[in-house]
């Protein structure tokens, strides 16, 4: 979800952070529902914080009635209702929201847009292309940036179309050159099909004035540093693309700034560091930390505990990510970006499952992006792929569509399925042991590649690249 740079809304983070041990003995007496949980976990009275049990969703959201789970086990209080997404596999879990919980967010949105891009000075053209119903993100965002345009505070026009994202730019054409610039809503998946969009309507995008503040999904910073270039940025522009980190579960997190955006281009530009301080080459997505969560790691998982209408205590997000010292950076980032930085910062690196399982081998998605938006402009890569793993007498088999601008080239298929398959078996000795083996006994390559039309991708998925 999109939550992002708090500093002008100080009476938002007034108070001390969480004190988390007393919002469990309050949640443990107000709460039927945890009061349950604690009783079939054996629970004592007095517990230290560690030996209080995770909650997620299968044991514990989705054990209990909803109103069971409400402080007081009371619906009154509750003004709206959203829903999780992409959990299909256990069900739908339904958020009440208290107002109180978004007493300050048209505020919030309000100072991101004026202190990031300006609106107050630029005539701008505001798209929400978001799913909508339930799923928080969109309905909020959508309904804050109209009664911001209403106010008329600003000169800002704004409009809806969703997931229509072809309406949205035909709105794009028609209003393009009435504005100064275009802030467009959507998830990261959406801003590559957007672009084979322009391109498809002979539309001028590298104007230096298009800008992307997304929700929903991991961003690879290489992702960022593509689209800054591709849209006429200079490469230090630091909101072109722009997010915050939470989800209906939780709401906000954390959110990126001007220094944190800086912080993660830098390690990303000297992959050293990251290797140095995260273990891994690739740079994962830092934000600077709700002071009204609690937020722990568990397992490399990110645990968090928040106050709202349907409190959690330990709730386990299964993102992946860490805590982030500032001190740790001392010796290795400039001095102008490390004295701007929070002394504790959250890294994320996206949903513990996304990965791909062959034959017992993780392969993380994150990793595969990276490399397909390595590749040179033969290959003529529009920026997505997904993957779905199909049964081929009795054998899995590992299909990769990937998107491209060049849909139709048979040869350009051939060259994808070798630099995947190279790229794949120089990443894991035991990958390139199984492929090898389990493919030649078989008979058939384990992993095929197709190639689809980026123009004719529609945003209606939450794009998880796994399907």
């Amino acid at each position: 979800m999109l939550y992002i740079q708090y500093k002008r809304v100080k009476k938002y983070l007034e108070g001390d952070a969480m004190n988390q041990i007393e919002l469990f003995k309050q949640v443990r007496e107000k709460v039927p529902a945890y009061a349950e949980f604690c009783k079939l976990n054996n629970i004592k009275q007095n517990p230290s914080w560690e030996e209080i049990p995770l909650i997620d969703k299968p044991s514990y959201l989705l054990k209990f009635p909803l109103e069971n789970l409400c402080w007081d086990g009371d619906l009154t209080r509750a003004f709206l209702i959203g829903a999780s997404s992409g959990f299909g596999k256990s069900g739908s879990v339904f958020w009440p929201k208290r107002a109180i919980d978004e007493k300050n967010y048209l505020e919030i949105v309000e100072n991101m847009f004026v202190e990031n891009n300006q609106i107050d000075k630029k005539r701008t053209l505001i798209l929400v292309c978001l799913a909508f119903g339930t799923w928080i993100a969109g309905m909020q965002l959508a309904t804050t940036v109209r009664t911001l345009a209403q106010t008329e505070k600003y000169p800002l026009i704004c409009a809806t179309p969703g997931l229509n994202l072809q309406e949205a730019v035909e709105i794009y054409k028609t209003l393009e050159n009435s504005v100064e610039q275009v802030i467009i809503i959507t998830n990261p998946s959406n801003i590559n099909i957007f672009i084979a969009l322009f391109k498809k309507n002979n539309l001028q995008i590298n104007r230096g004035n298009i800008y992307f503040p997304v929700v929903g999904e991991y961003i690879p910073e290489k992702m960022r540093v593509k689209i800054t270039k591709e849209l006429g940025f200079d490469e230090n522009e630091p909101f072109v693309i722009m997010t915050g980190f939470g989800s209906a579960d939780t709401g906000d997190l954390g959110y990126e700034t001007r220094e944190i955006i800086y912080l993660r281009r830098y390690i990303y530009n000297n992959p050293h560091i990251s290797k140095k301080i995260f273990n891994t080459l690739d740079t994962p997505m830092i934000f600077s930390m709700n002071p009204k969560a609690y937020i722990e790691i568990i397992d490399g998982e990110i645990v968090v505990t928040k106050d709202q209408l349907i409190p959690l205590i330990r709730y386990n997000t299964k993102d992946r990510g860490g805590i982030l010292n500032k001190e740790i950076l001392a010796d290795d980032i400039p001095e102008n970006i490390y004295e701007k930085l929070p002394e504790k910062m959250l890294y994320v690196f996206g949903r513990t499952s996304d990965s791909i399982i062959f034959y017992g081998t993780n392969l993380n998605v994150g990793d595969i992006n990276n490399f397909f938006l390595s590749l040179d402009k033969s290959y003529s890569y529009g920026g997505l792929f997904q993957v779905k793993q199909e049964l081929s007498d009795g054998m899995d088999v590992f299909v990769f569509t990937v998107f491209t601008e060049d849909f139709k080239n048979e040869q350009l298929i051939s060259k994808y399925k070798e630099a995947l398959i190279e790229f794949l078996c120089s990443s894991s000795n035991e990958f390139k042991i199984k492929y090898q083996n389990l493919s030649q006994v078989v008979g058939e390559k384990l992993i095929q590649v197709k190639l689809d039309n980026i123009s004719k991708l529609e945003g209606n998925l939450k794009h998880k690249f796994i399907i």
